[in-house]
């Protein structure tokens, strides 16, 4: 079934979450949006994919799987990542591959193959770059890293590499070329290359930025210096270049805008129109520090001042942005570059002026851009060095009058601290946010697990832990039965899967036994799933050999790679819960369930930390073991604050949500180790050995700065505190934790006395 109301591009692609397919799929996503199409991005690996780690990589074939779900039934028109996913087969082989996509229009990205329309990058930059290091130089010796052999991108870069050292007069030296994979595990590869030319090679040309990471390892490694000792470059202009330290000289090739480009190719096929059979991106050398090219905006000299003074504030400003900007950047971010662009010239402008002026406007400027996402989009490090140049620019400009020097200061000044002031904020919402999305995928599998032997809540249990990470909609089906699919077996899609539970937003749905089943072609376009644009992954779900089904996500893009998290959560519980129910029917089913219940009867149901017996049990367990006997303990008194007040203005619900988010402080606050159980309604208690004295003193205040945290981003109206009290014991195999209860009461009394009545927050 195909979306009625606007078409459905398929893009197949090696990988989410490396940088050259992070920045491929950024360019395609945006493009998706900007022409209003639907996108399915279908992430499998390269077929007949050799990789190093087979332990750890054995199953990896069976993400090709997805691949099988590509057809004319739901999409419109189908980009493959050719360069990527064909590149260690035969270019024949792979035509076939593409061939059993019938009656889909097909659009190649990176490789051409016989018959396809396809869109890439030219690989041209290649001798213009080797020009740069003879010349600009005078390196002689220039090794070159390639690709895989038969890669089509591989290949015409190490053709022009060639072409360019025979037009200079140097003879080309099959033993200075090294083969690689574009992966950045080519450490020991780069190092075999220099020790076996010792002293000889002057730089080393990469044919992607990635394998430059593996190259600076091995340069370093040998105590040589990069762009001093040996001078690197790169292909791509990826953020990579710009992470290195030093800086990457690399050819910009913009892997978004070919992402973008073949979204908008795809879409005039699917269209039926005539496109270009063959569409080649330009390239174009960037020089950086790692070439042995100086850093224009931080090298201070005579040169530099001169060429800065005489030139206008919009060329300084272009200039800057050129240097520290690669085009996938301001590709993407063209709103933000514009912007910050601006805001260049303005300053820069405002050095030339000969009058003060108000510095506050420019202040408010920054600002603006800064909450209209301009650092969401660019890398914090670029901002920082961007800011540095236009201070060095603008210091340069104003040195002959020293109140407006002191004026650009203050501007660049306040820029600073208010990147600063994002960062850090950033960073805390950014570790929050981790931490507790993280936390709801880890509990897919003890959720579903708990429900036991109802399907239906099993698999709702996982739509209601996704809905509320990244995902703006997330459905979950399976097969009938587990499929079996090994190494030398060849892949079947079933027919028919089984829609099992979804969410849309907020919606939360688990479906009917009697509607679940629909034809495997049509779970991404079905009766159940929104009329909107949308952007979704459709991904396996297998573990080892047997594969469950399929999901399909609508991730926002920043969190693509989440799904690497999901899926195995999801397979694991439910290859858990089949063989809880294969071990329930084989056991004795009074035995299962007395087990069972003896184990509830040990936990809060509402919290999940123990309840009082499993407390005192667990507690008394590790107090009274002969092991423990004279070790310095703790015992932890938690008392909710104003319950009463919460229930009665908020309502029971809001209530139970208080003493779970009680119970998660005291967790949050203590190690997983630690044993914290709920005693009473509001009454918590825990039970930690620990050494330390400053640590033990610092737990009460630990435990409310958590609170702390939590009610500063809660959007509810009102303040969940807790009072807290501690008492120190040596354990004994003579005496109970309950014999101190008291004094750790008496404790959290004295704390008590200072809490604040008023939860409403202000």
């Amino acid at each position: 079934m195909k979306d009625k109301n606007r078409l459905t591009i398929g893009l197949m692609v090696h990988h989410l979450d490396n940088d050259y397919s992070k920045v491929l799929l950024k360019g395609a996503v945006s493009a998706a949006a900007e022409m209003d199409v639907n996108l399915v991005i279908l992430p499998g690996r390269s077929l007949n994919c050799q990789l190093d780690d087979r332990k750890y990589t054995a199953f990896e074939y069976q993400y090709n799987t997805i691949y099988s779900y590509a057809s004319s039934q739901n999409l419109d028109a189908l980009v493959v990542s050719a360069g990527t996913i064909g590149q260690f087969i035969p270019k024949e082989e792979f035509r076939q591959f593409l061939a059993e996509f019938k009656s889909l229009p097909i659009l190649t990205m990176e490789n051409e193959v016989s018959g396809y329309p396809c869109i890439r990058l030219s690989g041209s930059g290649i001798k213009s770059m080797v020009n740069h290091l003879i010349k600009e130089h005078g390196r002689k010796h220039i090794a070159f890293v390639s690709g895989p052999k038969g890669n089509a991108d591989a290949d015409e870069r190490l053709a022009f590499y060639r072409e360019a050292l025979e037009e200079n007069g140097i003879e080309f030296d099959p033993e200075m070329v090294a083969y690689g994979r574009f992966s950045e595990f080519c450490v020991d590869l780069v190092g075999n290359l220099i020790d076996a030319h010792p002293g000889k090679i002057d730089a080393i040309c990469f044919a992607n930025d990635m394998m430059c990471k593996g190259g600076y390892k091995a340069i370093e490694q040998r105590g040589l210096v990069v762009g001093k000792d040996i001078a690197v470059t790169g292909y791509d202009d990826s953020e990579v270049a710009t992470a290195l330290t030093p800086m990457l000289t690399t050819i910009r090739a913009d892997a978004a805008k070919l992402g973008s480009c073949a979204i908008k190719e795809a879409v005039k096929l699917a269209r039926g129109q005539d496109i270009d059979q063959l569409i080649s991106l330009g390239s174009s050398v960037v020089t950086r520090q790692s070439c042995g090219c100086t850093t224009f905006w931080n090298e201070s000299n005579e040169k530099h001042k001169t060429i800065i003074k005489a030139s206008s504030p919009e060329k300084l400003a272009n200039s800057i942005i050129s240097e520290y900007f690669s085009e996938s950047f301001s590709y993407n971010t063209a709103v933000q570059t514009d912007g910050l662009k601006d805001f260049l010239f303005s300053v820069l402008e405002f050095a030339h002026k000969s009058d003060n002026g108000d510095t506050a406007p420019y202040c408010r400027k920054f600002k603006q851009l800064m909450e209209k996402g301009l650092a969401d989009n660019v890398q914090s490090d670029t901002l920082v060095d961007i800011l540095k140049a236009l201070r060095y620019a603008a210091v340069i400009i104003s040195e002959e009058n020293k109140d407006k020097a002191i004026a650009v200061h203050n501007i660049i000044e306040y820029c600073f601290e208010t990147v600063s002031d994002f960062i850090l904020t950033s960073n805390r919402q950014s570790i929050d946010d981790l931490t507790f999305t993280h936390f709801l995928i880890n509990n897919i599998t003890k959720d579903m697990t708990v429900e036991g032997n109802d399907e239906e809540k099993r698999y709702f249990s996982i739509v209601h832990n996704l809905y509320r990470t990244h995902m703006n909609s997330s459905f979950i089906y399976t097969y009938a039965d587990p499929v079996v699919h090994t190494k030398t077996m060849e892949w079947q899609r079933p027919a028919h899967l089984y829609l099992k539970s979804y969410h849309d937003g907020e919606t939360l749905t688990a479906v009917k036994k009697d509607s679940q089943i629909i034809d495997s072609l049509d779970c991404i376009c079905n009766e159940f799933t929104p009329d909107r644009r949308r952007t979704v992954i459709l991904f396996p779900l297998f573990m080892n050999e047997e594969h469950y089904g399929v999901i399909v996500s609508e991730i926002e893009y920043e969190y693509f790679s989440y799904i690497y998290s999901v899926a195995p959560q999801i397979c694991t519980a439910i290859k858990l819960t089949r063989l809880v129910n294969q071990l329930e029917s084989s056991l004795d089913a009074a035995t299962f369930r007395n087990n069972q219940l003896n184990r509830i009867s040990m936990y809060d149901e509402l919290t999940g930390v123990y309840n009082r017996r499993g407390f005192f049990e667990f507690a008394n367990r590790v107090f009274m073991a002969p092991e423990n006997e004279g070790r310095r303990g703790v015992i932890i008194f938690g008392d909710l604050d104003n319950l009463k007040k919460i229930n009665d203005t908020f309502g029971h619900e809001d209530g139970d949500y208080a003493i779970i988010c009680s119970a998660n402080f005291i967790k949050s606050g203590l190690r997983h180790t630690d044993i914290v159980g709920r005693i009473g309604g509001d009454e918590f208690a825990a039970f930690a050995l620990c050494e330390n004295e400053s640590i033990i003193k610092s737990i009460p205040s630990r435990i409310k700065q958590i609170a702390a945290r939590h009610n500063h981003y809660s959007n509810k109206a009102y303040n969940i505190t807790v009072s807290v009290g501690i008492y120190e014991v040596r354990c004994s195999p003579e005496r109970t934790i309950q014999s101190f209860m008291d004094k750790a009461d008496s404790s959290l009394y004295e704390d008590k006395k200072n809490k604040n009545t008023d939860i409403l927050k202000q």
